[in-house]
């Protein structure tokens, strides 16, 4: 078998945008695939009809598309560089691709950069996210766009600040930018405002006549709110009603169930930000309870083989089909008419994206340590329609989960280790203990491309999910005010259950990393332990106090996880902060940051690595300008290519 190699990730093919058309008799979806030497990903268009998979058309490096109807389909695209200068002066312009016949015409040229959301015979649902300003770019001539333009490039120098958040990962300063939905006339080339312009639009869906558009909002404000209103529009009478404008209940989705709204939701007052959603009833104003959940809805496996975005709840008839996150892995489940909840399909790895298509519910998944593919759910059975990553692991060496069940005294903690080829009880080996995000999300059993390159190189990969992490219910997820203690306690126990089950690990070449939560907790395991030979602490948290006024959601999520704020409880906060126990830091740590990571800010590191610079402790920072919080996920891919050969060269060096 070959090894795998870093780079091997550009022969992956990343599928996102999948969707049915009008008629559900077909679906498209989108294939990234990254490229080195461009250092970017391009994108194909494909569909797939009776079970049958065709390519449609190339869209360079455009992640995005929409039906028109059932045989075209809409995209931002540009031509010549003509268009290219368009679309860096503020339009968005979008060609039409009859798929039949094959023909490529430009359809629209918008004055302002816009999304078309939905197309409803001859009216466009656009959305936009602009400042009170931009609108000038609507109705300006030409000389006055060239002028606002010129004034809005001149702004680049400053950004004056009002609100928090002020910037936001992967989307930059968002201080003035409203979220806004417009209704465009395509024969009368107007625009209609449908929300309220103080208020920011979230998930928006159509009745089924599609004479009203309901949507979730959330007013604007000097600090972001925490909870959701939900507005119906009718299109036919431009009137806006409120269906529930309490601020009690943050919403994470809104869907029709035989033409009644319902909704997942919860209050946050149990377990806070974090817990869990349960199903309720918009009647009269208020949430009434329709069904308890209490478990994650949506998939919350951690990966580094996925890009873009998927619906992972759908409608479908007289009832409600979604992802759920139930322990290791992800399940199929249906909220029926009557309230009942029923697991339709348990998937042994990740369940990533639905669709309706024939009456038939389509996914997208990462099964049995296998890339992307589609399958349609048939007889509760999975049938593949894709075969397109077969030849990206073909011939290469993929090591099989292991699972651990650690179990303790009123909990159990779930992990597990990837091997090398050839694992040999004659041999000794290092490992490295890999920690998840979040903390509520989970590792599960499917391909992870850092993991299976570490085991292609000797190394054992460990990998849990202790206690802060999702699937086991609201009591398991909560370490507020917690973390660093109990967390820390499952993590060190799975550690030591493993090195007890594989005697030939050698125990003094033990390696720890972890991204966001997991960088945290590796700051945190590098002051509390000496058992690594070396870290790798990636896009961390090391300070509470200052993650609360850096942070695009320090405000509330330093809050809320640690139960305390600089203001109240400062101590308590401190007593959570890796860097408070950094003077006891033996370990050579290695630090990842991006410029751009407004989640867990570049400071977080920068703070770590100074003292232990001052302290005269072995260590490194690899500073990425341009990347994201998302760089071991979607960074571009030189960027990604770097951060493993850095943190593996980290590991190998010491």
């Amino acid at each position: 078998m070959e090894k795998i190699t870093i780079d091997l990730f550009e022969k992956f093919k990343y599928i996102s945008e999948m969707k049915a058309n009008p008629s559900q008799s077909k679906l498209a979806f989108l294939s990234a695939k990254a490229d080195l030497e461009k250092n970017n990903y391009g994108y194909d268009l494909y569909k797939i009809e009776n079970y049958k998979m065709s390519k449609i058309v190339h869209l360079k490096t455009n992640g995005q598309f929409i039906w028109e109807d059932d045989d075209t389909v809409l995209f931002p695209y540009t031509k010549n560089k003509t268009e290219e200068k368009q679309k860096k002066d503020m339009h968005a312009i979008y060609y039409r691709y009859h798929i039949e016949n094959k023909g490529f015409e430009k359809a629209y040229e918008f004055p302002i950069p816009v999304k078309i959301e939905k197309v409803l015979g001859s009216k466009l649902i656009l959305r936009t996210q602009i400042t009170k300003e931009d609108e000038i770019l609507f109705f300006a001539d030409e000389k006055g766009r060239k002028n606002y333009l010129k004034t809005r490039k001149e702004k680049y120098l400053y950004e004056d600040i009002d609100k928090v958040p002020f910037y936001f990962n992967g989307r930059g300063f968002v201080n003035d930018a409203r979220s806004l939905i417009y209704l465009y006339d395509i024969n009368e080339k107007t625009f209609t405002l449908i929300n309220d312009e103080k208020v920011n639009v979230g998930q928006m869906i159509l009745s089924k006549d599609e004479k009203s558009i309901y949507y979730l909002g959330q007013p604007q404000s000097k600090l972001r709110l925490l909870y959701d209103y939900v507005y119906q529009y009718d299109i036919e009478t431009k009137q806006t009603t409120f269906l529930y404008h309490k601020s009690e209940y943050g919403i994470s989705w809104i869907q029709l169930l035989n033409d009644e709204l319902v909704c997942a939701a919860n209050n946050h007052e149990a377990y806070g930000l974090n817990q869990n959603d349960d199903f309720y009833k918009i009647i009269d104003g208020d949430l009434v309870l329709f069904a308890s959940f209490g478990k994650t809805i949506g998939n919350t496996t951690g990966s580094d083989a996925r890009l873009g975005g998927q619906p992972q709840v759908i409608a479908d008839k007289d009832r409600i089909i979604f992802i759920s996150t139930v322990d290791d892995h992800t399940v199929l489940e249906s909220l029926n008419k009557d309230g009942s909840l029923e697991i339709m399909y348990e998937a042994y790895g990740a369940l990533e994206g639905l669709t309706m298509v024939e009456d038939k519910v389509y996914f997208v998944a990462s099964l049995k340590q296998r890339l992307q593919e589609i399958y349609a759910f048939n007889h509760g059975r999975e049938q593949q329609l894709t075969r397109l990553n077969y030849r990206a692991l073909k011939d290469y060496y993929i090591s099989r989960p292991k699972k651990y069940v650690l179990k303790k005294e009123n909990h159990e903690v779930t992990g597990f280790t990837l091997v090398p080829e050839d694992y040999s009880k004659d041999k000794k080996y290092p490992m490295i203990l890999d920690i998840h995000g979040g903390p509520k999300t989970i590792y599960s059993t499917n391909y992870y491309h850092e993991m299976q390159y570490w085991a292609n190189q000797g190394y054992v990969v460990a990998f849990c999910n202790p206690r802060g992490s999702d699937g086991k219910g609201n009591d398991f997820a909560d370490i507020r005010g917690k973390y660093g203690t109990i967390d820390y306690d499952d993590i060190m126990g799975f550690v030591d259950y493993v090195l007890k089950r594989n005697p030939q690990i050698d125990k003094k070449q033990l390696y720890v990393t972890g991204g966001s939560y997991g960088g945290f907790m590796t700051n945190w395991i590098v002051g509390h332990t000496d058992r690594f030979r070396a870290a790798a602490s990636q896009r961390s948290i090391s300070n509470w106090v200052s993650f609360f006024g850096t942070s695009d959601i320090g405000f509330y999520f330093a809050k809320d996880q640690t139960a305390a704020t600089p203001i109240k409880d400062l101590d308590l906060m401190w007593e959570q902060s890796p860097l408070k126990y950094v003077d006891q830091v033996k370990t050579p740590t290695l630090f990842i940051h991006s410029d751009q990571d407004y989640r867990c800010p570049i400071e977080q590191a920068m703070q770590f690595y100074s003292v232990l610079q001052y302290k005269e402790i072995d260590t490194k920072l690899v500073w990425f300008k341009g990347e994201t919080h998302e760089l071991s996920r979607g960074g571009k891919p030189q960027a990604r290519m770097k951060r493993l050969k850095e943190i593996t060269k980290w590991f190998e060096t010491h």
